[in-house]
């Protein structure tokens, strides 16, 4: 774990190990979330990133409908 400081303008500086391991970039994006024990920050994965995450998985056939089987109220 590493420490950091919050300036008076409520910024932070992202040590360079941790930049260096997570591929982290000017214009990388990072998404704030809160919980019980304090702030997280993580990597908002890119198109480049996520492109083929959901490739080769398995589809069951009855959840394959198209839109003539659809029942509309």
């Amino acid at each position: 774990m590493v420490a950091i400081t919050v300036s008076s303008k409520y910024q932070i500086v992202i040590p360079r190990e941790v930049r260096e391991t997570l591929k982290i970039t000017p214009g990388t994006r990072l998404l704030v979330t809160q919980d019980l024990d304090g702030l997280r920050l993580v990597k908002e994965p890119s198109l480049q990133e996520i492109r083929g995450l959901l490739k080769g998985m398995k589809v069951m056939d009855e959840e394959i409908r198209d839109e003539t089987s659809r029942e509309l109220p």
